[in-house]
């Protein structure tokens, strides 16, 4: 009885110690698979790449050795296997085949293969990037990452010729319109070490005109695509008196597009900075919110900007002063308001000592200059408003009728705004 016990014991024993070993067999066989599936399983080794071989079981054979220039490691047992180019898995499984030779016994998922230390990725950045040069990466590199190492694209890249340059001397085409506008990811090639990307300038010319409230209106060739910030930045910008809200681009095909700069150039909103082609014109108009017209017998009949209160003399000097033609008992103002009731109310005032002579959707007010300027009747000259138009005639108004007085202003107004084009 006592020697059945003692060899049931001895079968538990061994029973327990075959768990142990299938226990430890599974382990070991999934540490070393997740030892070559690391973060870099498909990294493409390069020349300087450190790597560390280690052999389950046979521990002094452990190597960590450095990718020579010609591409070969060397292994624990002698011999040499080329490395550049492959994955680890691909690495680990010549190495197994190479050991196989001299450990028979060695089973495949014995081998591990880890990088111990990355060779930097040298990539060269050249041609319109803000800062060309070239630039080492510790990590998978494309061209996205390239070109904002390099600080970006200038204003002159040609998008649709960008090329890399492999240092086999291979040559690959990239569309960077395709990669950065239409977010065409198949033109985000990857970087090895020694590969440069090469932006060239933009050989395409748009030529564009631009008029109205710019500091340097005319005809401007501007290279590579152009659009609206480009076209305001060639002419040197906008003046004081450009109206932001109501730009015009007037297409070679002509079609009218308004452009609100204010929400471009202020707000930052690029759905504004419509693109130009070659024949299309950009026009800036003058604001009327805080102008005044000064027309008629004046030296330099115009448009004036005011700012606080400006009364009919001031307007007056502004342009220039009167001129020997011009009738001074019959000078007359015109203040147009909004068609509606709320319009009517905030442009309507009270004007004493001064003649209204109609007041509809016009008002035209008489002014006598003379008393004013001889006898000193400052009640005549009255403060003006945004838009108003101050007309000075050669006639006494009473040759005049109100559509007459109102057909001449309109029409100098319109000369005017030609001039301007």
């Amino acid at each position: 009885m006592l020697k059945h016990n003692i060899n049931t014991k001895n079968l538990n024993y061994v029973i327990l110690l075959l768990l142990i070993l299938l226990l430890l067999g599974a382990f070991t066989n999934r540490y070393l698979s997740f030892a070559s599936e690391s973060p870099y399983h498909y990294y493409i080794l390069s020349p300087g790449d450190v790597l560390e071989i280690r052999l389950w079981g046979y521990p002094e054979l452990t190597r960590t050795v450095a990718i020579q220039p010609d591409g070969m490691i060397s292994l624990p047992l002698g011999g040499q296997v080329n490395a550049v180019g492959k994955t680890l898995e691909e690495l680990r499984v010549g190495i197994f085949k190479e050991l196989k030779k001299t450990l028979t016994a060695l089973e495949d998922s014995h081998v591990s293969l880890t990088v111990v230390n990355f060779c930097p990725i040298s990539i060269s950045v050249l041609g319109e990037v803000h800062s060309p040069g070239l630039y080492h990466f510790s990590d998978k590199v494309d061209v996205l990452k390239a070109i904002s190492a390099a600080a970006g694209l200038t204003d002159k890249a040609g998008l649709n010729d960008a090329i890399i340059v492999r240092k086999n001397q291979e040559t690959i085409s990239v569309d960077l319109e395709k990669l950065l506008d239409q977010n065409d990811l198949s033109q985000n090639y990857k970087l090895n070490s020694g590969d440069s990307l090469y932006v060239p300038k933009a050989f395409t010319i748009t030529n564009i005109s631009i008029a109205g409230a710019v500091k340097s209106p005319g005809l401007y060739s501007i290279e590579g695509k152009a659009n609206v910030l480009k076209a305001i930045s060639a002419c040197g910008g906008l003046t004081q008196k450009a109206d932001f809200k109501n730009a015009i681009i007037n297409k070679k095909n002509n079609e009218v597009i308004h452009v609100n700069l204010e929400k471009l150039l202020i707000q930052n909103d690029l759905t504004q900075n419509y693109p130009l082609e070659t024949g299309d014109s950009l026009f800036i108009p003058l604001t009327l919110e805080n102008n005044i017209y000064v027309l008629g017998e004046v030296n330099n009949p115009g448009i004036y900007p005011i700012e606080g209160e400006c009364t009919v003399i001031e307007a007056i000097s502004q342009a220039g002063g009167y001129n020997k033609n011009a009738r001074l008992k019959s000078c007359v103002v015109i203040r147009r308001f909004p068609r509606d009731e709320e319009g009517l109310k905030m442009r309507t005032i009270t004007l004493k000592d001064v003649k209204v002579i109609r007041e509809k959707y016009e008002q035209v007010i008489e002014i006598n200059l003379e008393k004013i300027l001889k006898d000193g009747e400052l009640a005549q000259n009255i403060t003006l408003q945004p838009q108003d138009i101050v007309f000075l005639p050669t006639r006494p108004l009473s040759e005049f009728d109100i559509s007459t007085i109102l057909d001449c202003v309109t029409t100098g107004l319109t000369v005017y705004n030609v001039l301007l084009k």
